[in-house]
């Protein structure tokens, strides 16, 4: 629904641009015989969301209606105008600090502090027609001692409660049946559940029910297993699936989003965008120079049934001197190794091929917090033949990731990497 945006007004016998702000569209939680629905602007609205905050156009052509942030500045008005000319609400992230950021919930001061900014972002953006509801917080739990972040919580979602009507508060835990009982007794004016979740979601409606949450939820972060909970090399290394593989999995994991017919208002998958987390391909759905790989056309299949005229390569094998990357390949420095792979279809003069090689990451963040890329290291090429690849193993001793990308039509690209172990 496209609404009034700017009037013309006339300052002294001159016209000039005066912003109006459209009214809110009215957002509520519908629940009749035990089932609940969202309605937006009176009708059902079912969430088809990622997380992000890019390409909004591209997100809409795929069958998108919705982002989410985790906080300011992930969001202004700019931004709220953008998502509403493309015909996307936004969930509005509001980020409660964490006490393994050092923040101190013992300290009055700073805790009312963080509760007068998050009631001021929405005095201020109450009224905008792109907002769909408040989202307080995001894993506040992890290595949380203090219970009285969930004061704050409680605090933030009572006040727009009293100030805002046409918009639903909620809170986003990570899958635990411990936060959701923390949320469930100390915030009665969180109305929906936020649960981000990755290789337990097929069990997620059933742990929200035995946790006795009696609200609908929404998954707000869900995509392919995290590092956390993957296989690993003989020396720890996650092992992470191709972006072919990971592009099952998000259409088997949507239909968990959909199948909960009387609880689940929808989802956001995770991430419309690029992010090193382990790997700068672990979860993105694009790379950092836009290319976008077949996650994107996994949700356009989920959302709308159908496919984009032109598809990612999708890779069939991927291997490091004939082996699988499961099997803990150990290599000697300076000797010659060759890695190959084979795409559905075959390779085609259409595609191309890059080679990247770099360390093993170091950082072991929790819940998303930044990390920092290592750097690439120089590969030795000795033959690059377009699927297969001659090369020199590394002269220095460490834990190593080849990684490729196979670009095809249309900014598409594929990916896989290769954790080795040089000695």
């Amino acid at each position: 629904m496209k609404q009034l945006r700017a009037g013309l007004v006339i300052l002294g016998g001159v016209f000039a641009c005066a912003q109006l702000w459209a009214e809110a569209i009215p957002v509520r939680v519908i629940e009749q015989d035990g089932k609940f629905t969202l309605h937006r602007d009176g009708e059902p609205y079912f969430i088809k969301g990622v997380g992000g905050t890019s390409m909004f156009e591209l997100l809409a052509e795929t069958g998108g209606n919705s982002l989410r942030t985790w906080g300011s500045p992930d969001y202004d008005k700019a931004f709220l105008d953008r998502a509403h000319e493309a015909d996307l609400s936004v969930a509005i992230g509001m980020w409660v600090d964490h006490e393994r950021h050092g923040f101190d919930y013992s300290d009055d001061a700073v805790v009312r502090d963080q509760i007068e900014r998050h009631c001021k972002i929405i005095d201020k953006y109450k009224d905008h027609p792109a907002v769909l509801l408040w989202g307080i917080g995001n894993e506040v739990e992890l290595q949380s001692k203090n219970p009285r972040v969930w004061d704050v919580i409680e605090a933030v979602a009572a006040y727009a409660k009293k100030v805002d009507p046409n918009h639903p508060t909620m809170t986003v835990i990570a899958q635990s049946k411990h936060a959701i009982e923390m949320v469930r007794d100390r915030c009665p004016s969180v109305d929906i559940l936020g649960l981000n979740s990755y290789g337990g979601i097929k069990d997620l409606s059933e742990e929200v029910r035995k946790a006795g949450w009696e609200k609908p939820y929404i998954v707000t972060e869900w995509g392919v297993n995290g590092s956390w909970e993957v296989g690993k090399t003989s020396w720890g290394a996650s092992l992470e699936p191709t972006s072919t593989q990971k592009a099952q999995i998000w259409r088997d994991r949507h239909d968990f989003i959909s199948g909960d017919s009387n609880r689940s208002l929808g989802g956001y998958a995770f991430y419309w965008g690029s992010k090193q987390e382990t790997t700068p391909t672990w979860f993105g759905a694009f790379l950092e120079d836009g290319s976008r790989t077949e996650l994107v056309e996994s949700l356009q299949e989920s959302w709308t049934g159908s496919l984009p005229e032109i598809k990612a390569p999708k890779i069939k094998e991927y291997r490091l001197n004939g082996k699988r990357p499961d099997s803990s390949v150990v290599m000697r420095s300076g000797k010659t190794a060759e890695a190959s792979f084979k795409i559905k279809g075959g390779f085609c003069e259409s595609m191309r091929t890059s080679w990247d090689l770099a360390p093993e990451s170091t950082m072991t963040g929790i819940g998303g917090d930044r990390e920092d890329r290592p750097d690439s290291v120089s590969l030795s090429i000795l033959a690059d033949k377009g699927d297969r690849l001659r090369f020199v193993v590394p002269e220095q001793a460490g834990q190593y990731r080849l990684f490729l990308y196979v670009y095809g039509e249309d900014d598409t690209v594929a990916t896989a990497n290769f954790p080795f172990l040089v000695k």
